[in-house]
């Protein structure tokens, strides 16, 4: 009787272990992708790929526990709390925290994801940002797109600071006026776009 129970042990930690090494793949995997991996999702997945026999317990809390440790035990996954308080993971192995939080951010809304995007580039470093990097990765928004969202910005109190210019090469760039001035913020975005190339 006790060999069967230590057997039966043996066999449930070898089947956690497996099933610990399937989810640290699944959330490397997205992360090799460019996007993110939600709790929900690796619950759906670990169902499907039926990672745990069917346990006396509750599988949805059984895989919650070994995604912890599977978190807990890699230096490179990280997990990322939504506003929603949802929960998100990747591998630093393919992206850095800044990316997965662009990606978070871009799941939420995309008038929030820009203002705090063109904020932080005018406070940080201080500089505007170009509108056509939104159409690029991680953001990956459509032009038209972006228009519309700088229209509707535009008619919202608390985007106020959001604010437009356009250089010599008709290039336009966001900045926020709580950071720079609008003849400042000017004279940067003509250095980025044509200035910097004509005086290497």
């Amino acid at each position: 009787m006790i060999e069967t129970e230590n057997a039966d042990k043996k066999t449930i930690g070898k089947e956690k272990a497996a099933a610990a090494r399937a989810i640290a793949a699944m959330i490397r995997k997205n992360s090799e992708a460019g996007q993110l991996i939600s709790e929900p999702e690796i619950l759906r997945l670990a169902a499907e790929q039926r990672l745990l026999s069917p346990p006396a317990g509750d599988p949805a809390e059984e895989v919650w526990s070994i995604l912890r440790q599977v978190v807990g035990q890699n230096e490179d996954l990280h997990e990322l709390s939504a506003g929603d308080g949802s929960r998100h993971y990747y591998s630093s192995r393919f992206m850095t925290r800044a990316y997965a939080l662009i990606l978070l951010q871009k799941q939420g809304d995309p008038l929030h994801l820009i203002a705090s995007i063109v904020r932080e580039n005018s406070a940080l470093y201080p500089r505007p940002v170009p509108l056509d990097i939104f159409t690029q990765p991680p953001f990956a928004l459509g032009r038209q797109e972006v228009l519309n969202d700088l229209e509707r910005m535009a008619a919202e109190e608390k985007y106020q600071d959001i604010m437009s210019t356009k250089t010599s090469a008709s290039r336009v760039f966001l900045y926020s006026t709580l950071h720079l001035e609008p003849e400042h913020a000017s004279m940067l975005a003509e250095w980025l776009d044509v200035g910097q190339f004509e005086n290497p």
